[in-house]
């Protein structure tokens, strides 16, 4: 399953080299992924990552500077926020929580978050102003914004904008109320959308993919919410 999962990732990376803009690839085939600490605290906490599906059955990534991928990087980012180990920090999975990342389409999520009783929904995605790689910029152009749509989730919103925007190099964070996503609309969990920076830019790609220096972040964001269980 991993080596399997290995190819389709550089599969990702391949076609995401290929340009900028909209890329279209088949999902995959690979199913959630649950990680179940020794010690659970009873909370289950998933982690939806990037996957585009625009209404049809393909899994869509956006690209970005250096041949970034949203999708490839938001299931390294999961990853590393759900397990990642040899840090100073403290994952998900070393805080208590049972972790499932979502591997699908974002319908599918949401009916795998909800069949599994999740207790936060955290999709996982990049931003865009355009679909170029910008120059010329301004840091106060760019920043960490995090979605939601319910008071619950606005609360989740404002604990994870600030521990994830202080480490992100744009200083435009914010929390934005959002009533047009499934992801925020169709979970019975609380729904805290994270849009970790911009790749439009290089400094924030050069940031998210520096994904040991900044993930725990996540953790203690959903830690802090829920109250340290």
């Amino acid at each position: 399953m991993r080596a399997t999962l290995r190819r389709v990732l550089s599969l990702f990376a391949a076609l995401a080299l290929a340009g900028g803009g909209l890329l279209a690839v088949a999902p995959t085939a690979a199913a959630d992924v649950t990680y179940v600490p020794d010690d659970w605290n009873g909370k289950v906490i998933y982690l939806s990552q990037a996957c585009h599906d625009r209404g049809d059955t393909v899994c869509h990534t956006n690209t970005g500077c250096d041949g970034f991928s949203e999708n490839v990087n938001a299931r390294w980012v999961a990853g590393s926020a759900a397990a990642q180990h040899g840090t100073a920090r403290l994952n998900l999975l070393e805080r208590g929580y049972k972790v499932i990342r979502g591997n699908g389409l974002a319908r599918s999520n949401i009916a795998n978050s909800n069949r599994a009783g999740a207790d936060l929904h955290v999709p996982i995605h990049s931003n865009a102003i355009n679909k170029a790689c910008e120059t010329g910029y301004s840091k106060d152009r760019y920043g960490t914004h995090v979605l939601y749509v319910s008071s619950a989730g606005k609360e989740c919103a404002q604990i994870m904008k600030t521990r994830v925007g202080a480490s992100s190099p744009g200083t435009n964070d914010s929390r934005r109320y959002r009533t047009d996503l499934g992801e925020l609309n169709q979970t019975n969990a609380v729904a805290c959308y994270l849009e970790m920076e911009y790749h439009v830019w290089n400094r924030g790609v050069q940031w998210m993919r520096d994904r040991s220096g900044w993930s725990w972040r996540i953790a203690l964001s959903v830690d802090e919410y829920l109250g340290y269980p």
